[in-house]
Formats: C-alpha cells, structure tokens, sequence
C-alpha cells in the first residue's frame, strides 16, 4: 500500500555510488541513500544488490515514472524502461534517506515507521 509519493517523478539518476551504502542523485536536487540489502527488477528477473559488494548495475540516465514508500517503511522507484528498484525496511537499520530541495528529507527508521521533515514554508 502507498502511503507517500515521493514527488521526484520524472526525475533522472545524474550519479550513482555503490560504497557501503548505495548512493544516487538524480537530478532535481534528490538524493537517496540505501542502507540495505535491495532488489532490482528487470526483463532478465530480479537482482539482489549488497551495499560494500561489488556491483556492475547502471542506474544513471535512468528516468523516474514513480516513487513512493509504503506503509511499512519501504521504497518503490520505478524507471521508464520498466526496471523496478524495491527497498524494505529493515528491522535494525535506516534501510533508506531521501534527501530533496529545501530541506525535505524522508527516512525508513529502524521497524519501518518514516520520519518525514517538509520544506520551510
């Protein structure tokens, strides 16, 4: 269930970091950070991805049709050439932090519940 768009739709993943956590910019002024074990959706199946582990997957040029989180903390982004990148919450850890324009930040806390700030209005 979708409980929050994330507002970057129609974005494009200008840069992406695959260290101890998974980073990637799109631009628009977004930012997520992954912290967590993910998946990948493709047309050749569904690819595991490590933060710290070695991975050749490209995400940038990638543009954005969807993103939002769901009810337990996790995240969906999905990609105009039907790739899917799927993040659930992590009952220890901040799976995942979005970081937008003005201040706005999403995280999935540790169990799943999101910590939202909003812009200043």
């Amino acid at each position: 269930m979708v409980i929050m768009e994330l507002g970057f739709a129609g974005q494009k993943v200008v840069a992406q970091d695959f260290g101890y956590t998974v980073a990637l910019t799109f631009s628009g002024g977004y930012e997520i950070r992954i912290e967590t074990v993910f998946a990948l959706l493709d047309s050749s199946g569904t690819h595991e991805i490590t933060p710290g582990a070695e991975s050749d997957t490209r995400l940038v040029g990638r543009v954005v049709t969807s993103a939002a989180s769901d009810d337990r903390g996790g995240l969906r982004i999905d990609f105009a050439d039907d790739v899917r990148l799927v993040v659930l919450a992590d009952d220890d850890f901040e799976a995942w932090t979005l970081a937008g324009p003005d201040g706005f930040k999403v995280v999935s806390a540790p169990g799943g519940e999101l910590s939202v700030w909003s812009p200043p209005t």
